[in-house]
This record gives C-alpha cells, sequence and structure tokens, in this order.
C-alpha cells in the first residue's frame, strides 16, 4: 500500500513541475548531460586539427597509406639569407632494406651545387621517418633560382627509389604600374616550399586586384564607403603589407578638420578584412563628425561625434565628383608590391538635401535647435 502511495505522489509531483513525457519518449536518443566525462579540449579537434605536431597523428597517415611526403611551409627567400634546417617526413612503398637519404641542390639549368647524405638505415616497408637537412640558402640560391630535390636510394646499388623536388626563387619586387594590376592577374615566382602530405611544392604569390575597378561612390547619406572595394590574394603563406591608405588632393579645404600631408592630400589609413582569401577594405582608425555640417576630424573637436565612417561635408559633393582618389599599396604581399591605383569619385544624389542635391529636400532650411 506504502508503494503504492509513493508512486502516485511521485506522478502527482512530476505533473505539477511541468515533467510530462510523451508516450514515445525514448531517453537514450538525448545526449548524456554528466560534466564528469566531458573533455574541455574537445572544440580543439574539430576547429584546429594543426596543433597535433606529433608525427603519427596526421590524419593522412593510414596504416597502409604510401607516398606520404611532408614539411612545414619554408620561405620566402632573399639572395643571402642563412642556411637553415628543414625537416622532412615520409612514408613509402620500399621494400625492407638498407636505404640513403640525400639532399641534392641544383641550378635552374641542371648542375649540381650542393649533395649531402645521411648515414644508412634500415628502412621497413611503409615505416614513417623523419630525417633533417641544411639547406644551403647563402651560397646557393641566386635569382636564377635553385631545385631541390629530396631522394631516397637504395644503398646497395645507389638507385633513387623517391624523390621530391622543388624549384624556388628568392623574393623580388615586381616593376608594374597600376595599369598591369587593373588588367592582369599577377603571379609570382616560386618563393617558398612545403610538403602537403604527397609530394614536395613550390609557393607562389597569386593577387587579384582587377575587382577594384575604375570607381568609388558614396551613399545617400554621404558616407564615402571603401568595404565594396575588392580583390583577391592566394598563396600558403600570410597576407602582410607595410601600410595601405586611402589618399585625395583637398585644394578646396572641405576637410579643414583633418589631417593633411604637406601637399595638401587627405591620408586615410586602410585595413584588410581576409575571408579564405576574398580581401575587403575597412577603415583603420574610426573619425569625428560634425552632426550638423558632416565636417570630418580625425581628433575629437566639440560639437563633433564618434563615427565608423568617413563622411563628406553637407553640399560638398559638387566639388568632390569626379576627383581621383588613391589607394597606396606600401611592400604589399611578400613581393611587396608598391604602387597607387587610381578610383575616380561618383557621386550619387543625397536622400535628403538641398535641391539640386537630394531625391528629397526641405524647402525653407533648416531650424537651430
Amino acid at each position: 500500500m506504502f508503494k503504492r502511495l509513493s508512486t502516485i505522489v511521485a506522478l502527482f509531483v512530476s505533473g505539477i513541475t511541468g515533467f510530462a513525457p510523451k508516450e514515445d519518449f525514448d531517453i537514450t536518443a538525448y545526449p548524456s548531460f554528466d560534466l564528469t566525462g566531458y573533455n574541455s579540449n574537445y572544440h580543439s579537434i574539430s576547429h584546429d586539427v594543426s596543433q597535433f605536431s606529433g608525427i603519427n597523428e596526421d590524419p593522412i597517415i593510414g596504416k597502409n597509406s604510401e607516398d606520404y611526403f611532408k614539411c612545414p611551409v619554408y620561405g620566402p627567400f632573399q639572395v643571402g639569407d642563412p642556411d637553415f634546417t628543414a625537416s622532412f617526413q615520409y612514408k613509402a612503398k620500399i621494400a625492407n632494406q638498407q636505404i640513403l637519404e640525400r639532399l641534392r641542390v641544383f641550378t635552374a639549368s641542371g648542375e649540381l651545387l650542393d649533395a649531402k647524405t645521411q648515414t644508412t638505415k634500415y628502412y621497413e616497408n611503409n615505416a614513417l621517418e623523419e630525417v633533417d637537412f641544411v639547406i644551403p640558402i647563402r651560397n646557393c640560391l641566386s635569382v636564377k633560382g635553385i631545385t631541390l630535390k629530396f631522394e631516397i636510394l637504395a644503398k646497395s646499388d645507389r638507385s633513387i627509389l623517391k624523390t621530391y623536388s622543388a624549384t624556388i626563387y628568392p623574393v623580388t619586387s615586381p616593376n608594374n604600374n597600376y595599369q598591369y594590376y587593373k588588367n592582369n592577374v599577377y603571379e609570382s615566382l616560386p618563393i617558398g616550399f612545403y610538403g602537403d602530405g604527397s609530394e614536395m611544392k613550390a609557393i607562389k604569390e597569386t593577387i587579384n586586384f582587377t575587382g577594384l575597378g575604375d570607381y568609388v561612390e558614396s551613399d545617400y547619406y554621404y558616407r564615402l564607403e571603401v568595404s565594396n572595394k575588392r580583390f583577391n590574394y592566394s598563396s600558403n603563406f600570410p597576407l602582410t603589407y607595410k601600410s595601405l591608405s586611402l589618399r585625395f588632393e583637398d585644394h578646396e579645404n572641405l576637410f579643414p578638420y583633418y589631417t593633411h600631408d604637406t601637399n595638401d592630400n587627405v591620408v586615410i589609413p586602410l585595413d584588410i578584412v581576409n575571408n579564405k582569401g576574398r580581401l575587403t577594405l575597412k577603415y583603420k582608425t574610426n573619425f569625428y563628425i560634425n552632426k550638423r555640417t558632416l565636417e570630418t576630424g580625425d581628433i575629437y573637436r566639440d560639437g563633433f561625434i564618434f563615427s565608423p565612417s568617413f563622411y563628406l561635408p553637407v553640399n560638398g559633393k559638387d566639388h568632390f565628383d569626379n576627383k581621383i582618389l588613391y589607394l597606396d599599396f606600401v611592400e604589399f604581399s611578400k613581393s611587396k608590391i608598391t604602387m597607387s591605383y587610381p578610383l575616380r569619385y561618383i557621386s550619387g544624389k543625397a536622400l535628403v538635401g538641398t535641391a539640386p542635391e537630394g531625391e528629397y529636400y526641405v524647402s525653407g532650411g533648416i531650424a537651430n535647435d
């Protein structure tokens, strides 16, 4: 009787607290929330596989995989750079035997410049091995480039069992003007190398500036937008640059509260949003705006408010229309591209303004607050 009464009370309490499982409710279909077994590093497994540095943890390596070759990204290089040590990992379908590991360096025309051979080792078929070699950059690399060849040889007859190679060149800054970049996709010479898990590959830079177009425009609210200026970058190297800015002459003194250079230019620092090689421009700093006149300053003044956007002054569009603005790239990318890319400003009508400039306007002027 007591057991039956306890069951009735338990059902009554569960009804009050709102827990009423459906007849088809299957608790095994829901995850356990037992935190005693929670691994706080779990997220790193799905979001950053690169953190696993142990050679046996590479997801490419399977028990029966063949011809595996991997090394980190090396480069870019300059003529006269110091020698450095490179680490190679490999795994190959080679019969059990004594082998030699060798690195040879050739000129682009095939002349042998340097050769190093490690001591003999016994290789078991499909075993994972790692070996280090000093890469003789200082005495070998020239503007003509070099070819690196990592080779595995049979000790018995010195026949080459496996070869992994790449040709590299020192970084050179191209001497192109903006017309070239406007109409062509730039691709550098190979300036580095890495092992991708199957072979040794040379690394290039590819930059497509053609998406920048010919003009820049403001929207209805006098904002001068740069976020619609986009282009592309592709390389195994991270994108770097010394500086990037938007520059234009201000002889009309439309921006009296903004710092000018000695040539009456307004220079606005820019930055880049890099979304997997799709680059978008953005302002690097914020601004201060007079909310009545939209005059822009780069430091705070009385009557100005903070703004993330750059504005043209009210009724100043007619002076600004067809003005040439320049995107100044200084040592952009590993190739250190330096150029000024011109964009013509195209004026659109303001949403609200004076009769000549606005889509809509207020007759009789603006009352003072």
